[in-house]
């Protein structure tokens, strides 16, 4: 014997399983009996069928209900103690069912029965789980539930005793085992919480404290394994809670069957449990021998769909023997079902909140108990061989859903040991040298609609540090911040906050937490004014006394916002938005700050307000995690920096050891399309076309928005083959004038010229039919189409057959105008290379994908005068470094005229011929790149004198640009 056992437990102390085995047999008595003696109890209070399935259904839900709160209790506290405490309930309340006097008082008396024996459910799986090593799981949680089916053979005993003595005392002497037993079981031994898996690890985790019930929900509802099993639960219910009954039932209105003979089957239903618990033990235990956790599922589905063909075989029998046998077959189901299940939860779910996993299942179960009474009544109006027929196809469904979960075993089962060592190696940290990281991650992967984009990522962020998250376009850099702060949920790793397990809370709770997101561009809502945003910002703090203060400290920086208070943030500029933004952080006092695109379309003296403040909410105790396209900007704040390429990082270590690291600091998308563009001949190298006069012009160009002049009586020139800068503060009226010129907003004074023709009152797509071609500042492309579809629809204006009705017949010329269109994506393709995402839509872009997309499109358009906004916006600065050379090729080999607006100097000293310098809506220089940048006015309104805010591209040695040093 004692080999046997040792053969089942791998060696390990067969005493737990014992007691627990002798606990789940004797708390299957009670079960049983009231089962067997279903009718009689029935009788005694005068109840119809459905009356008397009512009242079990109604303790088996108490119960169920009851399951959660214990498991929760059971990832917190001593679970052998809960495990005695639950055994004394069901033995004391078998008692008082058998004293029952009336119909209230029995189920009261059934419902605390069943809270004491739903206990068993999630404390002894999760106990016998952390006792005995995984491999060994199928055959221990064989033999443990073999209690179930050997205490159905107690039936045949109550079937005797119920046909010689009353009900009643039958419940009496069943009560009594249960308390015999209560002593061996208080003095186990508390295994530790995954102490099976690891148990070193287990050890220094077990020091970590217990998970938050919300976080632990969001952890399970997070394992794609259980949501699919759990899916299938409320109809596996019906058949575990209502089954007895009904086959209990079935068998006395069919066929006629007394106590005695219902014992019989009830017996038979218990042997074959024992049967299918070997079966199921054998195919988990070869299951995990050979590497392949997957086919848990599979075995899982298969058994529940069993249960059904066991039912369809009662259904359609026409005589008593043989539906016995059939029921044989799906108590086969049944047992073969336990061992793969119980298996299968304890290696997907994390060790501190198993309990919970299995409380959960236990939970779904109840919702198939609701339908229980409706079958009865189905039975008792249609016969029950339609009620079970109708359970049989739900069942036939269940188990089809829980096979697709073997796709995601294999996964959630690392997810769940690494989320054990996460915790362990933070309580390591923290014991041993007092002070562990504020935010650590550990193997994360995240996807968005199946397609992956964050790989194994890890990362390490101290207590008061700045850390500079820098990466190629599309790396997934804003990906990982918002797996942080809990606006997308990973597939995969965890994520540890002040050595708390926030792997998938949401944004309200990481926000409770400290941890604020200054996302992107897309920081403020539009239709709400400055003031409200702030109030917004304040809703975790109900405006307490320092409140007033840091906003008022906020407008003294920026003013600008202080100017617009009461304006909707949709009719402030790019720029003032992000001001907005960083404020609305700034007020709410995080922990944690993490910024997404500080820089993003802001001007130089813009930049070098939020960097000062970026410092102050440093100094004042943040830490700050910034995601930056500037290596510059990202060297004057942070001394740190993680480098992601391709959802990995390639590069963690001090910020100034990237400017030596080639191999990462590199243009992906735009060196090829540059490569041999950096001699493209300067302005007083090649020709303007002088005497053919502007291909863009406006005079006295001006509108107004209610009171407010945003464009004041501008004259501005573009020449043949010129290329133009725009710059100005944020607000100075830049992209008003784009929307101007390009026909988005209609002039209240001045008039538009293109290549000699008066368009003023043109629309935008006859002006874009006409050459003028022109990019937004935040990349106006169709999200649901792919990158080469955008491509081939920026094509447009050069198809020669526009015909519907040509292109669906296949016309020669239709067809040519189609292959030249796919000959030339294919060349832009190539020549920024988007091949990687050819085929992706662009809605799965990063800001500055979409971006070389926008300028792919722009290419296309081949227009004869191109405005572009803030081209370098959101894109690597590498990609900055490489898009000046591009730009010049486009003009020299198109002879395009170009009009740029850009914050990025460097650039727009390499390129342009001439800039343009405006402030409030007016212009106040103009001249040579020199001239302007030179100019005091621009000096002091827009550049500032912090070169680093001027210097985000190009070599960071000490330079005069504009007169910054």
């Amino acid at each position: 014997m004692r080999g046997r056992l040792a053969a089942i437990t791998g060696g390990a102390s067969a005493t737990p399983l014992l007691i627990l085995f002798a606990f789940n047999l004797v708390d299957e008595f009670d079960r049983v009996a009231f089962g067997v003696l279903t009718p009689e109890i029935r009788d005694t209070f005068g109840l119809s069928d459905s009356g008397i399935v009512a009242i079990a259904s109604i303790a088996g839900v108490t119960a169920l209900l009851a399951a959660l709160p214990i498991g929760v209790l059971a990832d917190r506290f001593r679970r052998v103690r809960m495990a005695g405490l639950g055994a004394g309930v069901w033995g004391g309340m078998t008692i008082v069912t058998a004293l029952s006097p009336v119909a209230w008082v029995l189920t009261a008396a059934r419902m605390g029965a069943g809270i004491g024996r739903v206990v068993n459910e999630p404390v002894h799986a999760s106990l016998l789980t952390d006792y005995y090593e995984p491999e060994h799981h199928p055959k221990v949680f064989a033999f443990h539930r073999l209690a179930n089916p050997i205490g159905l053979a107690s039936a045949l005993v109550i079937g005797v005793l119920g046909s010689m003595w009353d009900w009643r005392l039958v419940f009496v002497a069943l009560s009594i085992p249960t308390f015999l037993l209560l002593p061996a079981l208080f003095r186990l031994r508390e295994p530790l919480r995954g102490e099976s898996v690891d148990p070193e690890t287990a050890s220094r985790a077990a020091a970590a404290g217990s998970v938050p019930f919300g976080e632990a929900r969001r952890q399970l509802f997070a394992i794609r394994t259980l949501r699919r099993v759990w899916v299938a639960f409320p109809v596996l219910g019906i058949a575990v809670i209502s089954m007895t009954q009904l086959v209990s039932l079935f068998f006395e209105r069919v066929y006629g069957y007394g106590p005695m003979g219902r014992g019989v089957v009830t017996f038979l239903s218990g042997l074959g449990i024992v049967v299918g618990l070997v079966v199921g033990q054998r195919l988990a235990t070869r299951a995990l021998v050979a590497g392949t956790p997957e086919r848990l599922a599979t075995y899982d589905g298969l058994a529940i769909a069993g249960i059904g063909v066991g039912l369809v075989g009662m259904v359609v029998s026409p005589y008593g023997w043989l539906s016995a046998v059939f029921n044989l077959l799906t108590g086969i189901a049944i047992g073969a079902y336990q061992p793969c299940y119980y298996t299968l939860v304890g290696i997907v779910s994390p060790a501190r909140v198993r309990a919970q996993a299995y409380a959960w299942a236990i939970l779904y179960l109840g919702g198939g108990a609701l339908f229980a009474p409706m079958l009865a009544d189905l039975g008792e109006s249609s016969g029950y061989r339609l009620a079970l027929a109708v359970l049989a196809a739900t069942l036939f469904a269940g188990g089809l859903v829980v096979m697709t979960a073997a796709s995601s075993v294999r996964r959630d089962a690392e997810q769940a040991l690494a989320t054990l060592r996460t915790a362990a190696e933070l309580d390591e940290q923290l014991r041993s040298s007092g002070d562990a990281a504020l935010l650590t991650v550990r193997g994360l992967d995240v996807a968005y609609d199946g397609v992956q984009v964050l790989f194994g990522v890890d990362l390490e962020i101290q207590e008061g540090e700045i850390v500079a998250l820098l990466g190629t376009n599309g790396a997934g850099k804003s990906t990982l911040l918002n797996a942080v702060s809990g606006l997308t949920d990973p597939v995969g790793g965890a994520i540890f906050y002040a050595g708390r397990d926030i792997t998938h809370a949401d944004a309200v709770q990481t926000a409770h937490l400290g941890i604020v997101q200054m996302p992107g561009g897309k920081g403020a809502f539009p239709t709400l004014t400055v003031a409200e945003h702030f109030d917004l910002a304040g809703w975790l703090h109900a405006r307490d006394d320092g409140f007033d203060a840091r906003v008022q400290e906020v407008l003294q920086r920026f003013p600008r916002l202080g100017e617009r208070w009461d304006t909707a943030a949709g009719a402030l500029s790019g720029g003032e938005q992000q001001q907005l933004a960083l404020g609305m952080a700034f007020v709410a006092r995080p922990r944690l700050l993490l910024i997404d695109e500080l820089s993003l379309g802001l001007a130089p003296t813009v930049v070098t307000t939020l960097l000062d403040m970026v410092r102050d909410i440093h100094a004042q105790g943040t830490t700050v995690v910034v995601v930056e396209q500037s290596v510059n900007i990202a060297l004057a704040l942070a001394e740190r920096a993680y480098f992601l390429e391709k959802g990995q990082v390639r590069f963690s270590g001090p910020t100034a050891d990237l400017l030596g690291r080639e191999d990462v600091l590199r243009s992906v998308f735009l060196a090829g399309a540059s490569a041999g563009a950096v001699t493209v001949p300067r302005l007083e190298e090649h020709d303007i076309d002088v005497a053919h006069g502007p291909v863009l012009q406006c005079h006295g160009l001006s509108v107004r928005f209610g009171g407010v002049a945003a464009v004041q009586d501008v004259d501005l020139s573009v020449l043949p083959g010129e290329v133009v800068g725009l710059v100005g503060a944020n607000g100075a009226g830049k992209t008003t004038l784009f929307d101007l010129l390009s026909g988005y907003l209609e002039p209240s004074g001045g008039r538009v010229r293109l290549d000699g023709r008066d368009v003023t009152g043109w629309s935008p797509d006859r002006r874009a039919m006409a050459g003028l071609g022109r990019s937004f500042q935040d990349a106006r492309i169709f999200g649901s189409l792919t990158v080469a579809e955008n491509l081939a629809v920026s094509l447009e204006r050069h198809l020669e057959v526009r015909s519907y009705l040509a292109s669906g017949v296949f016309l020669p010329d239709a067809r040519r105008g189609e292959d030249d269109v796919a000959y030339s994506v294919e060349d832009l393709v190539e020549l920024l290379g988007l091949g990687a995402l050819r085929d992706k839509q662009v809605r799965e872009l990063s800001t500055g994908s979409r971006r070389i997309v926008d300028l792919g499109m722009a290419l296309a358009h081949d227009p004869t005068v191109l405005l572009l906004d803030e081209p370098s916006s959101g894109i690597a600065q590498r990609e900055t470094e490489a898009l000046g050379p591009l730009l010049l090729k486009l003009r020299d080999d198109t002879g395009c005229a170009l009009l740029v607006i850009e914050h990025d100097m460097p650039l727009l000293s390499s390129v342009c011929d001439r800039l343009v310098a405006l402030e409030l809506g007016r212009v106040i220089a103009q001249g040579s790149p020199d001239e302007v940048l030179n100019d005091d006015r621009v000096v002091r309104s827009y550049l500032g004198g912090d070169s680093t805010a001027v210097l985000r591209s190009g070599d960071v040695a000490p330079a005069r640009v504009g007169g910054v040093r």
